[in-house]
């Protein structure tokens, strides 16, 4: 299993060199066998985790498990990947796969599935996934807005970081849901 986990994960930075390089179908092709390669082990690693802590500060920012973060992202490149190749069908399915991994709590994976829903001509589903984004970085909004402790400095920056560019996507995204709305009222 560690072996499986640990094989998914590189391929899967092998695919993230192809789809930065835009060789998307080789991205593609990389992505698949990396998400399923090490899913499976990934999500039994992060069941035993969640089995033997009580910790919920043991989340990452957005949400969900570490440990799935690279599947989640895989994902979501997968799904940009596709739509770049004309794929709509595939691309809708990794973005829904990557909001199922991410318990619905990475902003970008609903930014990703309203991309699709956008190509594929959906403009009710992709208002519902612009609201589940702008949904999302509000919450990583609040997050952010929490004090830290004393001398913190270098997470204090970050989560500065963080509050602004989700500050910066709730205002853009926002101008979208208008659109999107004054669209289907027509």
């Amino acid at each position: 299993m560690q072996d499986r986990l640990l094989m998914g994960y590189e391929i899967s930075l092998e695919a993230n060199q192809a789809y930065q390089a835009k060789a998307y179908q080789s991205a593609v092709e990389l992505y698949e066998d990396a998400i399923n390669t090490g899913r499976k082990p990934a999500i039994a690693l992060e069941e035993a985790r969640a089995a033997y802590t009580s910790n919920k500060d043991d989340k990452e920012k957005y949400g969900y498990p570490p440990g799935l973060t690279w599947v989640v992202t895989s994902f979501k490149n997968s799904c940009r990947a596709r739509l770049a190749l004309g794929d709509i069908d595939n691309a809708r399915r990794d973005a829904f796969a990557s909001t199922v991994f991410s318990q619905n709590m990475d902003a970008d994976a609903h930014e990703c599935l309203a991309e699709v829903c956008k190509a594929s001509g959906d403009t009710l589903g992709e208002l519902q996934a612009v609201k589940a984004a702008i949904d999302q970085h509000e919450k990583m909004e609040e997050e952010c807005s929490k004090p830290l402790p004393g001398n913190a400095a270098v997470a204090r920056a970050e989560a500065a970081k963080l509050k602004r560019h989700a500050q910066q996507q709730i205002r853009e995204l926002g101008f979208r849901q208008k659109r999107l709305e004054k669209e289907l009222l027509v």
